[in-house]
């Protein structure tokens, strides 16, 4: 008997839960749909109405379909299960059409990102199958029972789970064969498995044959159980196997979370937390494909009588075909890594193992400070400057703290103030802070930057906002390019949790009215005018990008092909000089939660890639305002280490820094983490004014760095705390690799291995530091602005010891 009231139950549940969702989440990072309250016409793309009329539509429609289809007989936890996972696996059936739409392309990213949607809806869905399970529970009690079934021998309504073992171990067979063959693919090519490290019971290569097996094993049996007990004599057997096989990705799922867990716990942080959401979300989306696979093969098989002891018969013979299927066929479709030689530059490069090198082959870490005193500020306080003068002294000043890098922050609104017109005299200031830099033994990493998407976020006077608050103007964008279609200026916990600069960055991503065609240009005018400038480190493409209105869709997919199209637009704009790094970021979310899901693997075939997170972890990072951690400074590394690894890149953090007391600043671990890791990063931020839209009405003193004094705008001493800190020794260049490195306020020591003169170490201090070491030849000491420079000649394995 077929509960059909049961279905519009199911839907009506669903769409309440939606309606809430986007009432009390207007970000849509939790909710099943996001509605930022922009407007919906005039539709400038499919993309722009593809959750309400692809998602939602298709979202209860697939529910209201397999909840009919399941809902058979008076089993009310055997339905309520069967709802769950139609819901489940609805919701990622609904997010991939949908994000098809979007980006039309890169299926497999997509096809894995539904993930994210499968453990949402396993959590926003739970009142549609708890409903279910009510009704029937309710009806049953009160109800008047079925007439008697005229057949005695015909199954009832509440007939248990068919013997007929034929859809169970087909239904297992599809699962191992498709694991074995494209399970690599998913959990191996997951663009979140850096975060969970290697599993040792997956199927993908990082999980050692064993670990294959047992997964793959463990999904046909797995399937084969649950559809023997989800199913019934009146059930459909394609959607039951379906939704079995669903269940068995996911019991996997949790299976490796719960292997996970000691892991995760170390730290001392609470990373254990997120890592349950990561460790399920490829189990999930690969359970998703299995589902529709298993399905139609089930469909295709002939129906079969029951036959009593089927399945103790036959079972035997058909997994060892299957598994021996598996066997065969697993190593056989595995992916393969390769590993292509970045091109020679004379500036700096990437070294097979992904070190930052120079034209020489030593190694350089890159340490130094963030410079904001180019960008076009929103004028938050009339009475005080948006920025403060960027001098000579400013440089010298860098130089005497040891510094061989500054990030020189851009703004796009003053470099391109109409559309196609660049300014001539911001274009003159940019070209002198990188000579300047040069002058003073610094290199240049020119940022195009952005906080909130630009000044043209300012809220009106009078604006009232639901949830959050009125924003105020930040920096960025040109307000030529300000696309919010009158998405609120409010925002949620945070400037980046907005729905105008959701909206705004989503319209960029998607070229709305060419505004992405614009950057890219002005990339690659940027590129031809740097192109022969060796001191140019490289080219960070676009500060903690917004994720837009569908993350991972449009902090992934579409900002992986922004930064394609900028890419190619520096290489074509460098033809008459030399390639430079190029830096790239994930999105801001990575800077407030310590990890995020990052743009796909092959977004680009460029080789001289660097990734350029910020490592906020500990200091601005959501999880620090409720006063617990969830990723540690030290977990911090390790992610970004992974990720790094994962794309082929090099690794430098591009911000990081602490505000307020110093003292409380937990500094030193995280420069011990940088010389364990053996990369550099930029300090935010070298002068910060009290104008700026960071800057408080209340505030005393501007910094972070070099602090101005906000009642006089004179300048005070800077934190002695952070001073001692980034002024630490460490080697500016090293040859051949670094291996090893260790340094303090006053000492250092470094192993590596190589040959040449390249050998650079900076040291603090007016005394001349005590060296030591081992495989070095013409060790010098000489006397540096702020302190000494220390330079050898390796030849082979080698070690420098400095200490005051």
């Amino acid at each position: 008997m077929r509960n059909r009231w049961l279905s519009p139950i199911a839907v009506v549940v669903l769409a309440a839960v939606i309606v809430l969702g986007a009432v009390f989440d207007p970000s849509g990072l939790a909710a099943p749909y996001t509605w930022t309250g922009a407007d919906l016409l005039p539709v400038a793309g499919l993309w722009q109405v593809a959750a309400p009329a692809v998602y939602v539509p298709l979202l209860l429609t697939g529910v209201g379909v397999l909840t009919w289809a399941v809902a058979r007989g008076r089993a009310p936890l055997r339905t309520a299960l069967l709802v769950w996972g139609a819901v489940v696996w609805s919701a990622m059936a609904a997010k991939l059409v949908m994000s098809l739409a979007m980006t039309f392309g890169d299926v497999v990213y997509l096809a894995w990102s539904t993930g994210f949607t499968g453990v949402k809806a396993a959590i926003f869905g739970l009142p549609v199958p708890a409903a279910t399970w009510l009704a029937q529970v309710l009806r049953r009690r009160f109800a008047p029972p079925p007439p008697a079934t005229a057949d005695p021998s015909s199954p009832g309504p509440d007939a248990g789970p068919a013997t007929d073992s034929g859809p169970g171990w087909a239904a297992a067979g599809a699962a191992v064969v498709l694991a074995a063959s494209v399970g690599g693919v998913w959990w191996g090519g997951s663009p979140i498995g850096y975060a969970i490290g290697d599993s040792p019971l997956a199927p993908a290569p990082e999980a050692g044959p064993l670990g294959c097996l047992a997964a793959v094993t463990l999904l046909g049996v797995l399937t084969w159980a649950l559809n023997r007990r989800l199913g019934g004599a009146t059930s459909p057997r394609a959607v039951v196997a379906g939704l079995s096989a669903l269940g068995a990705a996911a019991t996997l799922g949790l299976v490796e979370v719960a292997i996970g867990i000691p892991g995760d716990l170390a730290g001392g942080d609470l990373f254990w937390v997120p890592a349950i959401m990561l460790r399920l979300a490829p189990a999930l989306s690969f359970g998703a494909l299995l589902a529709l696979a298993t399905a139609v093969i089930v469909a295709l098989l002939p129906a079969t009588q029951p036959v009593r002891g089927a399945a103790l018969t036959l079972p035997r013979t058909r997994m060892a075909a299957v598994l021996a299927v598996a066997v065969l066929v697993l190593p056989l479709l595995q992916p393969g890594t390769t590993t292509a030689q970045p091109p020679r530059t004379k500036g700096l490069t990437l070294s097979a193992d992904r070190r930052i090198v120079d034209a020489d082959g030593n190694e350089v870490l890159l340490r130094g400070v963030n410079v904001n005193q180019l960008e076009d500020y929103f004028q938050k306080r009339p009475d005080k400057a948006v920025t403060r003068p960027l001098t000579e002294a400013d440089f010298a000043g860098m130089e005497r703290m040891g510094f061989n890098v500054v990030r020189l922050a851009l703004s796009w609104s003053a470099l391109e103030p109409r559309p196609g017109q660049y300014d001539p005299a911001y274009l003159a200031r940019i070209s002198w802070a990188v000579e300047t830099a040069a002058r003073h033994g610094m290199r240049t990493v020119i940022d195009m930057h952005q906080d909130a998407w630009g000044k043209g976020v300012d809220a009106a006077p009078g604006t009232t906002c639901r949830n959050g608050s009125p924003m105020h103007g930040w920096d960025g964008a040109p307000t030529w390019a300000d696309r919010f279609d009158g998405a609120p200026k409010c925002e949620f916990t945070g400037r980046d949790i907005s729905p105008a600069v959701a909206r705004a960055f989503t319209n960029l991503y998607q070229d709305r009215d060419g505004i992405q065609t614009r950057l890219v240009a002005a990339w690659g005018m940027l590129a031809e005018r740097f192109a022969n400038e060796p001191m140019v480190a490289g080219y960070d493409l676009l500060n903690e990008p917004g994720f837009g209105e569908a993350p991972p869709v449009t902090s992934g997919v579409l900002l992986g092909r922004y930064y394609d199209r900028a890419i190619k637009a520096i290489r074509a704009g460098e033809r008459r000089g030399f390639p430079h790094l190029v830096f790239f970021e994930p999105s801001v979310l990575w800077s407030g939660l310590g990890f995020e899901v990052p743009v796909p693997k092959d977004f680009t075939d460029d080789r001289l890639l660097v990734f350029a997170p910020h490592l906020y972890n500990e200091s601005i990072t959501i999880d620090q305002g409720t006063g617990v951690t969830v990723t540690s400074i030290e977990r911090g590394f390790e992610l970004a280490s992974r990720a790094a690894e994962y794309y082929g890149a090099g690794l430098w953090s591009g911000e990081w820094g602490w505000f307020g007391d110093p003292a409380s600043a937990p500094i030193t671990r995280y420069t011990d983490q940088e010389d364990r890791h053996r990369v550099g990063g930029a300090f935010w931020v070298w002068k910060q004014s009290c104008g700026d839209a960071h800057a408080g009405a209340e505030d005393e003193t501007g910094g972070n760095l070099m602090i101005e004094d906000c009642a006089t705008g004179k300048d005070l001493p800077p934190p002695a705390a952070y001073v001692a800190e980034l002024s630490r020794p460490y080697p500016r260049s090293a040859p051949g690799r670094l291996t090893g490195l260790t340094s303090d306020r006053a000492s250092l020591t470094a192993r590596g291995e190589g040959s040449g003169c390249g050998l650079d170490v900076w040291f603090p201090g007016d005394a001349q530091p005590v060296v030591r070491g081992t495989g070095l030849r013409d060790v010098a000491a000489r006397r540096a602005p702020g302190g000494w420079r220390v330079t050898a000649c390796a030849s082979g394995p080698y070690s420098l010891t400095t200490h005051a």
